[in-house]
Order: structure tokens, then C-alpha cells, then sequence
């Protein structure tokens, strides 16, 4: 089976190179590009950096992050992969067909990258000579490490999510990209620096321990002398590597013995927008209509308008008292994402034209509110992240960027919980859809101004705690405070906002009558 395979793998390969000759071309250059960004990636720290220490923690930081990608990506990205339930009924066991598929991923493009980047880095560091039999023993460990964490991540990706989830795991993958890519750039741009390079050297040597990074590690140790270290760290990727070819074989005998439920074959697959991206499911299917009224509706647009003008003017009114700019680079960001989820405290409102459709056909509460965070969260997460790096930036000290974080996502997630709750508790008529997004209609009850106050007090409250830990860990940058910060912060903030959406939901469940008669009052 491992042959045929095989044969199946080269056709796979040249099926870029079939068709036309424009395709062919388009493929060859593209792979040439690739191969030569490869190439460049393994040169770039022996140009950039004499020192050898320093350079092996760059080629430390760098590998363990490639290899750890290699885990990552398959997860939300698996299109490309063969699937164990594919080969299902051939007359072969699980062990088997798990081992032709890992053994015959050899033969991917992206597997035949990798080896020319870790050939490169073998030819272009000559100070690994000097590590003997365990610098190719570890280049062929890293190698089959990838290859077995991109195997089970991408398996794990099928089992979990299937087909039906496939479109939102890939978005959710580009949210996370685009939110996280200026962070890394950051990151490893402050890592050169001076105060940045003790940081680099102790993240690279908790790195080392991990299977990911202990191939590299074995080999710098084996270079500078230290052939029991390096022996170590050599037993830690073989013992990852051994884990991960056992859990591959589990979850190949898993996924023969499962059948996924097919989708049915009237289902639209293109044309759809955000449905396209997002299952039949309750919260998914609200949330992919949010984001189709962010897109078009101008009620939306003029609320994003306006919350970047708060903290300008309190800026504004800091500088004109003589307060140091810079100390309050931490004010405006908290502020933007406070008053970016609590602009949805009215959201039920805002969708007055399909809320019936979820209180007559019986959508539960939590889906409701879980589908209207949609938005919110895939704006403001890349948002909070990308400004945590500018904060850093201002700031200079980019030590107390786990903390920043963790301060900022925490602020995002207590407002949305907090309006998750109130545009049910406390909802109030909105200006509908095709009038003038700024006439607000007139209204007999408690009106908007009791809930927009109550909701971002609430907000503001429930905000305190990480706010207070991520101060405390911003004025004393110690590796573990910030750490703490981080995690205390996105804690926190998630606890928060399911706690929210369930008690959101169950108030939209028990009082789903009023809620339509308010949005319909003009009706």
C-alpha cells in the first residue's frame, strides 16, 4: 500500500505542471519563489548576526516557531490532505494505512520545502559541524517531527470539525493570522534589540524542552561541547515524535470505524458570502448575517466611526494638562474595545427586521447572543492584538506585551458580555433599517439613555480585575507577572463572556413576546 501511494503522491505533484503550458509556468515559478524564500529564511541570521550565540538563538526561535506552524496550520487548513476514511475500504488495517499515509507525505510540496530549508541551514552554518552525527540526526527528527504534527492536527481539524464546521475553522484561521502576524513581526524585530535579546534567549531555551524546538537545541548544545545535553534534548524530540505517530495511528482506527453526516446534496456551496464560511447551524447562521449587515448597513459603519473619537479627545485633554504622552499609551486602546463591544448594547433592536424569525421558529437564547458576538469578536480580537504591539512600541519596554494583551482582550470580552446581556434585559427601539442612521425614534419606556449607562457601567466594573493585574505586571515587568497577567486576563475575559451569553440567553428564552413587540413598535 506504503507503493501505491507513493505512485498516487507523484501524480499529486505533477498535477500542478498538467494543463496548459501558461499553468505550468505559473507553477514552476511559484514553487521556484518558494523555494528561494526558504533559502533566504535560513541565510537571513548568518548575514544578520556574527555573534554565533545570538545566531543560534535566532535559528532556535526560528525553527521551533516553523515546526510548531507545521502543527498549527493543518488544523485550520487541511483541503490539501488524504483522509484515513478514504482509504477505509481497502482490505488493510489501520496501522497500516496510517503508516502509508504518513510515510508517503514525503512527497507534499510543502515536505519538500522543508527539507530545502533545513538543508540550507546544514550548509550555511558551518559551527554545526562541530556537532558530529547529531546535527543530521536531529535535521531528520525535526523533519518527521513536522510531518507527524501536521498528520494529527489535520486529522484532529477532520474529526472534530468535519465538512460542515470546515468553512469557519478556515476563517477563524485567517482572523488569528491577520491578528497575530504584526505581533510575531514585532516580536522578532524588539528580539535584536538590546533589551530584547535576554528575553530571546530564555524564550529559546523553554523552546529547546518542547519537541519542537529540541532538535535545534540538541544541535547548538552538541556544537558548543555539551554532548549530554544535547543527548537530552535529542530523547525529547524522539519521545515527541514517538507520541505523535502513536496518537496518528489511534486516530486513523477512530476515523474507520466513524461515518461523517453527509451534507445534503441540495445545499448551496458558493455563491452565499459569510453563509459560505459558516455551517447550518442556529449560531453560526446569525453570525454569518451580522457580518453581512456590518458589511452593508450604514447604522453599523457610523457606530464604528465614532468610537475612535473618545480617546482621541481624552488624549487631547491629557496633552493640554501637561500629562507624558507616552505613559498614556496604555488609555486609548482599553478604551476603543470597551466602546467597541458595548456599541452592540442595542443590538437586538438593530436586527428588528429578523428577531421574530428566531423567537417564532424556536432559536434558542445562547445562539442568539453567541451568533451577534461574530462580529465583535473577529474585529476587535485582530484589533487588540496588532494595538498591543503598538502600545510596546510606545511604550519601549515590550516586555510587558503578554500583559498589555491580556488587558486588552479582557476589556473586549467583559464589554461584549455586558451588552450581551442588556440589549435583552433592557432593549429600546433603533432606528430602522433604510432611515437615517443618526434619528433616533421617540419611546414611551426607560429609554436608551438607563441602558447605554447601565451596560457600560457594568462594563467598567466587571473590567477592574485584569485591568488591575495587567497594571500591576506593566509596573514591574517580571517574565511571570506578565505571563500571569496574560492568562488571568483571557481567563477571565472568556469566563465572563460565557456567563454572559447564558444569562443573555436565558432572558432572551423568557421573554421573547417583548422583545418583538419593542423592535415592531412601528409596525
Amino acid at each position: 500500500m506504503v507503493a501505491r501511494l507513493f505512485r498516487l503522491r507523484v501524480a499529486l505533484l505533477g498535477g500542478g505542471f498538467r494543463g496548459s503550458f501558461a499553468k505550468g509556468l505559473r507553477t514552476s515559478a511559484l514553487l521556484l519563489v518558494l523555494a528561494a524564500v526558504a533559502i533566504l529564511l535560513a541565510m537571513l541570521p548568518a548575514r544578520l548576526i556574527a555573534d554565533p550565540t545570538a545566531r543560534s538563538v535566532v535559528d532556535l526561535l526560528v525553527g521551533g516557531t516553523v515546526l510548531a506552524a507545521a502543527f498549527v496550520v493543518p488544523f485550520f487548513e487541511n483541503r490539501t490532505m488524504l483522509e484515513p476514511r478514504q482509504f477505509a475500504q481497502y482490505p488493510a488495517s489501520a496501522g497500516a494505512v496510517g503508516l502509508a499515509l504518513l510515510v508517503s507525505t514525503i512527497l507534499t510540496w510543502p515536505v519538500l520545502l522543508l527539507a530545502v530549508w533545513l538543508g540550507a541551514l546544514a550548509v550555511l552554518r558551518p559551527e554545526w559541524s562541530a556537532a558530529g552525527w547529531i546535527a543530521p540526526v536531529a535535521l531528520v527528527l525535526a523533519a518527521l517531527v513536522a510531518i507527524s504534527s501536521a498528520r494529527v492536527s489535520s486529522l484532529v481539524s477532520r474529526l472534530v470539525a468535519g465538512v460542515r464546521h470546515a468553512g469557519t475553522l478556515r476563517t477563524t484561521g485567517v482572523v488569528l493570522l491577520i491578528a497575530l502576524l504584526p505581533v510575531a513581526v514585532f516580536a522578532g524585530a524588539t528580539a535584536f534589540g538590546e533589551q530584547g535579546s535576554a528575553s530571546a534567549a530564555e524564550g529559546a531555551r523553554v523552546l529547546g524542552w518542547t519537541p519542537f524546538g529540541a532538535p535545534f537545541a540538541a544541535i547548538v548544545a552538541a556544537a558548543s561541547g555539551e554532548s549530554e545535553s544535547a543527548l537530552l534534548h535529542l530523547a525529547v524530540a524522539g519521545g515527541g515524535l514517538l507520541l505523535l505517530v502513536l496518537v496518528w495511528v489511534l486516530l486513523v482506527a477512530r476515523s474507520n470505524r466513524t461515518i461523517g453526516r453527509p451534507v445534503g446534496a441540495g445545499v448551496a456551496r458558493s455563491g452565499l458570502g459569510w453563509f459560505d464560511r459558516f455551517a447550518a447551524r442556529p449560531a453560526q447562521v446569525i453570525a454569518a448575517r451580522q457580518l453581512t449587515y456590518w458589511a452593508r448597513d450604514p447604522r453599523y459603519r457610523v457606530a464604528l466611526f465614532a468610537i475612535p473619537v473618545a480617546p482621541a479627545v481624552m488624549l487631547v485633554a491629557f496633552w493640554v494638562a501637561g500629562a507624558d504622552l507616552r505613559s498614556l499609551a496604555l488609555v486609548p486602546l482599553p478604551v476603543i474595545l470597551l466602546m467597541f463591544g458595548w456599541s452592540q448594547h442595542n443590538d437586538v433592536a438593530m436586527d428588528s427586521t429578523a428577531i421574530w424569525q428566531h423567537v417564532a421558529s424556536g432559536t434558542r437564547g445562547r445562539h442568539d447572543r453567541a451568533g451577534r458576538l461574530a462580529p465583535v469578536l473577529m474585529i476587535g480580537v485582530p484589533v487588540a492584538l496588532i494595538g498591543s504591539s503598538i502600545t510596546v512600541t510606545v511604550l519601549e519596554d515590550w516586555r510587558v506585551l503578554p500583559a498589555v494583551i491580556g488587558m486588552n482582550l479582557a476589556v473586549l470580552l467583559v464589554s461584549s458580555a455586558s451588552t450581551s446581556f442588556f440589549s435583552v434585559m433592557m432593549p429600546y427601539p433603533a432606528t430602522r433599517p433604510g432611515d437615517s442612521p443618526f434619528v433616533q425614534p421617540q419611546w414611551s419606556g426607560s429609554g436608551s439613555g438607563l441602558a447605554q449607562t447601565m451596560s457600560m457601567l457594568v462594563a467598567l466594573v466587571l473590567a477592574v480585575p485584569p485591568v488591575w493585574f495587567a497594571v500591576a505586571a506593566i509596573l514591574d515587568p517580571m517574565f511571570v507577572e506578565n505571563v500571569w497577567a496574560l492568562v488571568f486576563g483571557v481567563g477571565y475575559g472568556a469566563v465572563v463572556l460565557v456567563l454572559g451569553v447564558l444569562i443573555g440567553g436565558w432572558v432572551f428564552d423568557r421573554s421573547g413576546p417583548e422583545l418583538v413587540a419593542v423592535t415592531q413598535v412601528f409596525d
